[in-house]
């Protein structure tokens, strides 16, 4: 459950408190108007005014956890930012001219150009998802923040890594990225991309409806988990947000064969 249904589910909560607190009252209200005696009529109008009391204490509630409860659970668990590594390039470009004067004139020029370019380049959505990016006009919320990925294992009932780590050793089966995140929008187009290397071996993209804020993964798995460096991106409509690397150790398993019994005449 995220965050937003959880604040949701307790204003429902109090709105229904409020509605039963509010009949209690008026039954006893409207019960000690029949009794005959004073002492006991007070005392059942004593009774019913406190219920309409604990109805507005429910009122109150209600309109704090609506307005303020999700501010309150961002203070107290707030999700981690990525860092956005930025591209690095770096050009050294040197010219050392040399000029010789003799009886004889010559003239010598020696140029010396030395670039050094270093350039990590941006993930970037695969061409299919793009086009179909296209139709759609929801843009995200420039405060979205993803938490790094962690890879693990196995989530629990929140969504939360259990076991996680940068090397796995096979045999492997299915694996999990795990993220928090905050300010997302329902309906916003998200895309989950898995490589092996270079080659693209899992693909998750469909309209975001985790809420607000809260804890998310995706997961991948394929045929099998090869030995080598794998690579997890996520990116927020057409944007990359997060990226995470891990590697697989050892020889995926082997299919055995099931002999099947054969008949001989």
């Amino acid at each position: 459950m995220t965050i937003d249904q959880t604040i949701l589910l307790m204003t429902i909560v109090f709105g229904l408190g409020v509605l039963a607190a509010v009949r209690v009252g008026w039954v006893q209200i409207q019960a000690a108007r029949k009794l005959p005696y004073y002492l006991l009529r007070k005392e059942r109008m004593l009774i019913g005014w406190r219920w309409f009391a604990l109805a507005a204490v429910f009122v109150v509630a209600g309109i704090v956890s609506a307005s303020l409860g999700r501010r309150a659970v961002y203070a107290l668990y707030p999700p981690t930012p990525s860092i956005t590594p930025t591209a690095t390039k770096t050009s050294t470009p040197t010219i050392t001219p040399t000029l010789k004067n003799t009886n004889t004139p010559t003239i010598t020029l020696t140029s010396t150009v030395t670039p050094t370019a270093t350039q990590t380049p941006t993930p970037s959505l695969p061409e299919e998802i793009k086009i179909l990016l296209l139709r759609e006009t929801q843009t995200p919320d420039p405060e979205a923040v993803f938490s790094p990925v962690l890879v693990a294992r196995r989530i629990d009932r929140q969504n939360r890594p259990l076991g996680v780590s940068e090397i796995f050793t096979n045999p492997v089966r299915r694996l999990f990225g795990a993220f928090s995140y905050n300010y997302l929008t329902d309906g916003l187009r998200w895309t989950a991309i898995w490589y092996a290397g270079s080659e693209l071996i899992c693909l998750e993209t469909h309209a975001w409806d985790g809420g607000t804020g809260g804890y998310g993964y995706t997961e991948c798995e394929p045929g099998a988990w090869f030995p080598g460096e794998y690579e997890v991106q996520i990116f927020l409509g057409e944007t990359w947000r997060v990226s995470t690397r891990f590697n697989i150790e050892g020889d995926p398993p082997t299919p055995t064969m099931t002999p099947s019994p054969t008949m001989q005449p």
